[in-house]
């Protein structure tokens, strides 16, 4: 299994859903640089499930230990380990499925791959490993902020519902959860929960601060890199970047350019697969939560067909502890690139 993402600064990710710890080692991480727990840990709060109603009620405290490659709250150069203790495992809610795959999981194709799970909340298939993305995120995106580059992201739609942008203060002030001070996403939602349904996504993430040259043709574009490190992550089925191209003309979809630059962003900020210098605009739609206590057609490890009926603690809206997540895997793209570049150069 492939469990390591990056080029200059690599990270390798570890654990299982009901294992006793997940983790991560960041290697070829800069030295002499500050490196607090409590900086990291209130980033990863973000993501930390049962914060609300509207997600898992697995009562995690995702509290981060940093066990290597930090002496005096300063990294040494060495591989950090980071870990994270899986505090209120129930696995028994799953042998109900210990011999059943679970429709839209990954349940029958690691079993076919590997001739073997885990169905403890799918092992490492389970969105439980994303936490160890955050962390990372919670690193990176403070030095590229000091560099200027500001990555943000809102949800822009939850099942059929639309959200307007107001201004990223607004949006700060609860993060991503600001909607939920509208009680018609609250019911809209809790209904959803209560007849065990669940719902689609949409989240719109702006990056601005991005130079142009970001990028290499042909197999190394930007976007393409971006798109990979975006689909790992779980439930996320389509990326676009730019304006939706539908029944658009080209001369619509064009960037006009003058001497000061782009008259529209159309493109999203990428020509060719290199940023051209404008806001780099990307939209990711997330599937639905698989696992709903509806029951439903599947087959057992012998192949027969069966009714089935998931148990456990599953989100109604995957998407609405996604952001952290997807802002994390953006910043170990972009200073991946940036000193990549510095190398190049």
């Amino acid at each position: 299994m492939n469990n390591s993402f990056g080029n200059i600064i690599k990270i390798n990710t570890f654990g299982e859903s009901h294992g006793l710890l997940i983790g991560i080692v960041i290697d070829g991480f800069f030295s002499n640089y500050f490196l607090f727990e409590k900086i990291i840990q209130k980033y990863l709060n973000l993501r930390k499930p049962f914060t609300s109603l509207f997600s898992t009620q697995r009562k995690e405290l995702d509290k981060i230990k940093i066990c290597t490659g930090v002496f005096k709250n300063k990294t040494t150069g060495a591989p950090i380990l980071i870990i994270i203790k899986n505090n209120e495992k129930k696995s028994n809610d799953y042998k109900n499925i210990n011999k059943i795959f679970r429709p839209g999981h990954a349940d029958i194709t690691y079993f076919l791959k590997y001739k073997f799970r885990d169905y403890r909340g799918g092992g490492r298939s389970s969105a439980r490993e994303t936490a160890c993305r955050v962390i990372v995120g919670s690193i990176f995106k403070n030095i590229l902020f000091n560099k200027g580059i500001i990555i943000r992201s809102y949800i822009k739609k939850i099942g059929s519902i639309n959200f307007n942008f107001y201004n990223w203060k607004f949006i700060k002030n609860r993060f991503f959860l600001n909607i939920f001070f509208l009680n018609d996403i609250k019911e809209y939602i809790n209904n959803c929960k209560n007849s065990s349904n669940s719902l689609c996504a949409e989240i719109i993430i702006i990056i601005n601060g991005i130079k142009f040259g970001l990028g290499d043709p042909i197999y190394q574009k930007i976007d393409s890199i971006l798109s990979n490190y975006l689909i790992s992550i779980n439930a996320v089925k389509n990326i676009q970047f730019g304006i939706k191209l539908n029944n658009k003309s080209s001369y619509i979809i064009k960037d006009e350019i003058y001497k000061y630059g782009f008259l529209s962003n159309n493109n999203g900020g990428i020509l060719g697969g290199i940023s051209n210098g404008q806001p780099i605009v990307i939209k990711l739609n997330f599937k639905p939560t698989s696992s709903t206590s509806k029951i439903i057609k599947t087959i057992n490890e012998k192949f027969i067909n069966i009714n089935s009926k998931t148990y456990g603690r599953h989100d109604p809206c995957v998407a609405l502890r996604a952001v952290p997540i997807i802002e994390s895997m953006i910043s170990t793209v972009i200073i991946n690139k940036i000193l990549l570049q510095k190398v190049y150069d």
